[in-house]
Formats: C-alpha cells, sequence, structure tokens
C-alpha cells in the first residue's frame, strides 16, 4: 500500500514537472509586468501603441501596459530619460538631441519614413516665403512637427532664424492662435486637417507629397533600460510588430482603433 502510494506521488511529481517544462513562460505570464509608455500626439502615426493595446498583443506578450499621452517629444523624450516611461513612441528628432547630449536615448524600431504634415496658414500668408518675420505654432520647440517644418523650409530658402516658432501645445490651442492671428502657421495632421478648413485656415503645402526620407517617429528606449530589461523590450517590440501587421492586414479594423482614439464619429474622416 505504501508502495502504491509512493509511486502515485512520484508519478504525480513528474507530471507537474513535464508541465512546468514544456510550457516555461506559463507561470511568467500569470503575473503580468507593468509597464507605462508615452505617446506624443493624438494623430494617426501613434497607430501601432494604439492597436497593440486595442489588440490585446501587450497583454498576449505578459506586459500590462498603461498609455500615457505626453504631448510633443521633447516631454516624452525626458520622462524617457528620467525613468518615468522606460519606453516612448515619439518623433525621431527629439531622441536623437537627446542622446547627443549623453542620455543614452536610442531608437530601437522606426514606424513612419515620410512627413505626415500640412502646412496650414493665415490668409495673409500667400507663399512660402511670406513665413519670413511671422510666428509659427509648434507642439514643442525640439518636437517632431518643429524639426519638420525647419527642414522643409530651409529647404525652400527660408531660414530658421527668419521665423518666430512659438510653443503652443496642443492641436486645439494653436487652432485657436490662429484664428486669433496670434500665430500665422502651423503644421496639422489628418484629421485635425479638415477641421482648419472648417474655420477658414488655408493649406499652404502639403508635406506628405514630398520626396523626402525622413524618421518621423518610432520606438526609444535607453541602452541602460535594454541592459536590464532585454526581456522586457522584447516582448514589447513582438507586441509592436504585430500591431503593424494588423494595421497593413486589416484596415477596418484599423480604422475603427482610429476612430476610437481620434473621438471621431464619422467613418470618412479616418
Amino acid at each position: 500500500m505504501k508502495k502504491q502510494c509512493l509511486r502515485t506521488l512520484i508519478l504525480l511529481l513528474w507530471a507537474i514537472v513535464t508541465i512546468s517544462l514544456a510550457n516555461p513562460r506559463a507561470a511568467a505570464q500569470t503575473a503580468m509586468e507593468k509597464l507605462r509608455v508615452a505617446y506624443t500626439v493624438i494623430a494617426p502615426t501613434q497607430l501601432n501603441v494604439w492597436t497593440a493595446k486595442e489588440m490585446g498583443y501587450y497583454a498576449k506578450h505578459g506586459l500590462d501596459v498603461e498609455l500615457v499621452l505626453l504631448v510633443g517629444a521633447p516631454l516624452a523624450v525626458a520622462a524617457l530619460v528620467g525613468g518615468e516611461t522606460p519606453i516612448v513612441h515619439t518623433g525621431a528628432s527629439a531622441v536623437i538631441t537627446s542622446n547627443l547630449a549623453g542620455s543614452g536615448a536610442v531608437l530601437i524600431a522606426g514606424a513612419i519614413n515620410r512627413f505626415p504634415y500640412v502646412l496650414f496658414v493665415t490668409e495673409q500668408i500667400k507663399r512660402v516665403e511670406d513665413l519670413r518675420g511671422k510666428r509659427f505654432a509648434v507642439s514643442r520647440i525640439g518636437g517632431a512637427d518643429n524639426a519638420a517644418a525647419v527642414t522643409v523650409l530651409d529647404r525652400l530658402g527660408v531660414k530658421e532664424s527668419e521665423i518666430t516658432y512659438v510653443q503652443a501645445g496642443s492641436i486645439p490651442a494653436r487652432l485657436a492662435a490662429m484664428q486669433t492671428n496670434a500665430m500665422q502657421a502651423t503644421l496639422l495632421q489628418a484629421p485635425e486637417t479638415l477641421k482648419a478648413k472648417e474655420i477658414g485656415l488655408r493649406a499652404l503645402l502639403d508635406f506628405t507629397k514630398l520626396d523626402v526620407e525622413w524618421q518621423q517617429n518610432g520606438v526609444a528606449v535607453t541602452r541602460d533600460y535594454i541592459q536590464k530589461k532585454p526581456d522586457t523590450v522584447r516582448r514589447f517590440m513582438h507586441a509592436y510588430v504585430e500591431a503593424i501587421h494588423y494595421n497593413l492586414t486589416n484596415p477596418r479594423g484599423a480604422q475603427k482603433i482610429l476612430q476610437k482614439y481620434l473621438a471621431i464619429k464619422d467613418v470618412k474622416m479616418v
């Protein structure tokens, strides 16, 4: 009887060990790792991080992700370097600038390699040259929209020093400033471009049609974080890539996610 009980106990232990070895991540996945991830603007360029959340890809890879909006790339990168948000989806230019200053911030994935903006101006601006001496509203000085404006306008002969770039914050704040003529120009992404036209602003130049290679945004971390938590970074990237695949192969599903985060009721506006 004792031998039979001992044999049963051994078989039970063997079965438990076998199951654990067959699925070593099972125990790890029961305790989700909390992770704060920042994004910098409510715009279609952030779709990948939203999709990974909505479709459960983060959770699939053991991550309990809290998405945090930090308007403007410089603010997000500062939070990244300070350890507040270990991973950020942000403008590439701010990451590069921070790294050159010795922060150790690096891009590990690129999302958009073209400009996503349209240049909107007030009625008094007829040509790009008319921007000289005018006030140009950007989300944050050093942000992705600021860098894009400086780069493109410089190529068109209007130097950075000839324009007053003003940190004006969110898109609604910039549009309000332009309505009162406190600002004369800004860069917008769809679908805010429709709102700009509704209030009488004019599209002067479509940056999306420019044949210019430009790393607009991507996933940024610090080298220290990669060394300390390589598995976390790896799992985040698995989820991110799955989100990209979903967006490319399920346009209707991606459209619904955009509608939710952009707070748009009319599907035609997406």
